[in-house]
């Protein structure tokens, strides 16, 4: 009985210090491994020391311990060389960018003029800039006592290397100078690049930025429709467009779904397909709504053919009834402005 009432003070005890011996323990210093001891008669283990790290007193400071800087190309024309080492990005022509080299200098102007930062041209080619500074602030205090401190600031040059055919250009940023206001914004090794791949990235994403600009006001532009009423080779009723005729054949399919009619068969050797046409009901949502409703033909339910032949101008486009026979010249012109309004709709070249 007087072991077990030891025992439970002891463990009372345990149990109240654990947090003061635990730091206590954290605090020692990790005691050094000692040899094995070998009992005697018995051989001593071999002990390679290739892997040993040597003692030292030096100390590690100012290591930094953040991922290496990446340049992000974000850009759809925009593209990294793998290995490089430099802060640079390449571009590529493409829809988009139109001419590359314009544009490019275009955007670097559009850049720093959004941030407020002087660009200075170096050369009469617009090949080479050089940044005014680019300062870098910290926020303290909070409410109506927050406040400004400058802590850094850089100056940076950019140059744009493009290739002979105009087709592809680098572009490269470099730290010209940099001034630091506090000691924590001294620079490490390793810290301007960061910088400067910072800045690239930026430049990068205002690229990027602009192209999806272009692609949405390409997309949102209503198409050219060359579509004109006229005669085939043969004199017949016909609508003419100046595409070449597998163009026209090829974007077919896409207009049909803009005027309710449904492919029931093809003959791509004679450039046909079959038809069958049912005026569209204007649904529930659209009345609701006040949509635009969809194109209706000048046509009684049924089957028809819709034939393209080659022509002058470009293809003819001819719509026949369920036997092949032309439909009337008032017909054919009737057909005129709803196939052009489901051109529109249907975004298609014709």
């Amino acid at each position: 009985m007087q072991h077990w009432v030891k025992g439970s003070v002891a463990l009372s005890l345990l149990l109240a210090g654990c947090s003061t011996s635990q730091v206590e323990q954290d605090s020692k210093p990790t005691p050094a491994l000692q040899a094995i001891k070998v009992p005697a008669g018995l051989q001593q283990p071999a002990q390679p020391g290739q892997f040993d790290i040597p003692p030292t007193s030096a100390k590690a400071s100012g290591l930094d311990t953040r991922a290496p800087a990446m340049v992000l190309a974000t850009a759809a024309s925009s593209r990294m060389e793998e290995g490089d080492k430099l802060s640079r990005v390449w571009f590529d022509r493409n829809d988009y960018t139109g001419d590359l080299l314009p544009f490019l200098q275009q955007m670097l102007k559009t850049q720093f003029a959004e941030q407020g930062v002087d660009l200075l041209q170096q050369d009469e080619q617009g090949l080479d800039f050089v940044t005014g500074w680019i300062t870098r602030s910290e926020e303290q205090g909070f409410w109506f006592w927050k406040s400004s401190e400058q802590t850094e600031q850089a100056r940076f040059s950019i140059k744009i290397d493009a290739k002979p055919h105009g087709r592809s250009a680098s572009m490269s940023v470099t730290m010209l100078e940099h001034q630091y206001f506090t000691p924590e914004a001294a620079l490490s090794v390793s810290a301007s690049r960061r910088q400067e791949v910072a800045l690239l990235n930026q430049i990068i994403d205002r690229i990027g930025k602009e192209e999806i600009i272009i692609a949405r006001a390409n997309k949102a532009k209503a198409p050219d429709v060359s579509l004109e009423p006229g005669m085939d080779k043969d004199g017949n009723p016909a609508l003419i467009t100046s595409q070449p005729i597998d163009v026209t054949w090829s974007q077919l399919e896409a207009l049909f779904g803009e005027l309710s009619l449904n492919v029931t068969d093809i003959n791509r050797s004679t450039f046909t397909y079959y038809l069958d046409y049912e005026k569209p009901a204007p649904g529930f949502w659209s009345r609701l709504w006040s949509s635009d409703e969809k194109p209706v033909l000048p046509l009684d339910n049924g089957e028809y053919q819709l034939v393209l032949s080659r022509s002058n101008e470009g293809t003819s486009i001819s719509l026949r009834d369920k036997a092949g026979a032309h439909l009337a010249a008032e017909t054919m012109l009737a057909l005129h402005e709803p196939f052009v309004q489901a051109i529109r709709l249907a975004r298609i070249e014709l």
